[in-house]
């Protein structure tokens, strides 16, 4: 019975130490809804001619995404996302062609994606309704944007209109977390300004954000 009882403890514990790792994660689906601001500086131009814009915002960003987490400990996660979001802009205001031409664009659309990586801290783990904190660096990528134009229809153009399609971004989060469901607000800097060779110029973008999260996998506290 003795040497049963041995070959049962030890056949058990790898399962028992595997489950016990994977209640440490958690992972999900995200939503998120805001606006971006752009800033573009025009290096070595000195004075700027008459209609070139240097701060341009975005109509609406709308996202979705998954995200994992990884319980340190009750204090602290090590979290992870990876995400796809469309952003309606004001038209032409990267492609920044003659107002003219211009005129014939629409709407634009641009599509984006990213990949970020940080911490979350519960500010009161005890609590049924935690509090939370993240801080987060990454990678923004820019897929395509669409221009619907008035007699040809959509026009796609992937190389970003000439500037830097991948950029690094960080951010910040604040919000709730209740069981499954998560909301938190964010703000995202780029960290760097995407930049076009062949006119001088660069675009830093910043945005505001409100997500909402839903936990498919509870992670065991």
């Amino acid at each position: 019975m003795r040497i049963l009882a041995v070959i049962s403890l030890l056949t058990l514990s790898p399962f028992q130490l595997c489950a016990q790792q994977a209640s440490r994660w958690e992972a999900g689906i995200q939503i998120e809804h805001g606006r971006d601001w752009y800033n573009r500086e025009y290096y070595n131009w000195g004075e700027l001619p008459n209609g070139y814009i240097e701060n341009f915002p975005s109509y609406y960003s709308r996202g979705a995404g998954f995200y994992a987490e990884r319980v340190i400990n009750s204090r602290l996660s090590a979290l992870a996302q990876i995400s796809y979001s469309q952003k309606k802009m004001f038209v032409d205001m990267y492609g920044e062609a003659s107002r003219t031409a211009g005129s014939w664009i629409k709407k634009e659309m641009h599509h984006r994606g990213a990949i970020d990586a940080g911490i979350r801290w519960y500010v009161n783990p005890k609590s049924k309704v935690r509090l939370l904190v993240d801080g987060k660096v990454g990678a923004n990528m820019f897929i395509a944007a669409v221009q619907r134009e008035a007699k040809l229809g959509n026009i796609m153009t992937n190389d970003a209109f000439g500037y830097d399609r991948i950029i690094p971004v960080a951010s910040g989060s604040m919000g709730a977390k209740w069981r499954r469901l998560s909301i938190s607000a964010e703000y995202r800097q780029d960290l760097t300004a995407a930049k076009r060779d062949r006119t001088g110029t660069g675009i830093t973008g910043r945005g505001v954000f409100g997500k909402v999260g839903f936990a498919l996998y509870r992670a065991g506290m």
